[in-house]
């Protein structure tokens, strides 16, 4: 029977989001030259132990999250044009969100595409990304973990 994400525990979630914060934080941090999808793939072996196996209800469910969540971060950062695009600043907030902070963008990973956190996610980036890098962009463009889809919303900084 297939796994839906609304059967994947909070524990889980909450794995998967220290998870994700530990691996994007560390590709933002390597120099743009050294960016590659074998150098994300490093990062997401070195880091797994975060996805404990106690956290999800089943083997075959942290083996699914896991390789999804791996595909949707090559999918989302691991294209040449990606890699060279350096990103100017980094945040999480809440252990919820992670948001990546470009010149022209601010990318947000959530675990699935839903109004409510989308909404929540144009209301607090302006100040996240203040914070972080001094300034925020107009444009946010959503990314789906769950399934990989992108959406782009518009922001008021």
């Amino acid at each position: 029977m297939p796994m839906g994400h609304q059967e994947l525990p909070s524990a889980g979630i909450g794995a998967v989001h220290r998870f994700l914060r530990c691996v994007v934080e560390a590709y933002c941090e390597t120099a743009p030259s050294l960016r590659s999808p074998l150098e994300l793939l490093k990062l997401i072996e070195m880091y797994r132990p975060l996805l404990s196996l106690s956290a999800f209800p089943t083997p075959l469910h942290y083996g699914i999250v896991l390789a999804k969540v791996t595909d949707h971060l090559l999918q989302f950062f691991g294209a040449a044009e990606e890699a060279a695009y350096r990103p100017l600043g980094m945040a999480a907030e809440a252990e919820e969100r992670v948001y990546i902070i470009y010149r022209d963008r601010v990318r947000v990973l959530l675990w699935r595409e839903e109004e409510e956190a989308i909404r929540r996610c144009k209301e607090t980036a302006p100040a996240v990304c203040q914070k972080a890098a001094g300034f925020c962009p107009c444009e946010l463009e959503c990314c789906f973990l769950w399934t990989g889809g992108r959406r782009i919303e518009w922001i008021s900084a």
